[in-house]
């Protein structure tokens, strides 16, 4: 994948994340993505909630999680917002956006058929 390397993620968001990653390094925002701080796709986990918790993204392997501790849950993002607007023209969510802030967080929402413009 680039700029992070072996990712285990759903194969179905293969292309979309490619295609997000791949532009921000085309862009040359490789740097807004701190291959170190890389928190992962694939973890089996619930989301609490009420009435009952709920199955995460992550459960299926369709979000990921970068720049994890610059941005972690409940806090104030630092996400740029040129990498934010890359990975929504790709199809993904950002976390940055919830309720309760989740700024590492990117979900894909819908597959796009081919490679946005832009």
């Amino acid at each position: 994948m680039p700029l992070l390397g072996p990712v285990t993620c759903n194969r179905a968001i293969l292309p979309q994340l490619r295609g997000a990653l791949a532009e921000v390094q085309r862009r040359g925002l490789g740097g807004l993505v701190h291959v170190n701080d890389f928190a992962g796709c694939y973890a089996a986990r619930l989301i609490p909630g009420d009435p009952g918790p709920s199955i995460a993204h992550h459960a299926w392997g369709s979000a990921i999680d970068i720049n994890a501790r610059a941005n972690p849950l409940g806090q104030h993002p630092t996400q740029d917002r040129r990498l934010v607007a890359i990975f929504e023209r790709w199809g993904f969510a950002w976390g940055g956006d919830f309720l309760v802030p989740d700024g590492m967080h990117f979900e894909l929402l819908h597959q796009t058929p081919q490679a946005p413009a832009g």
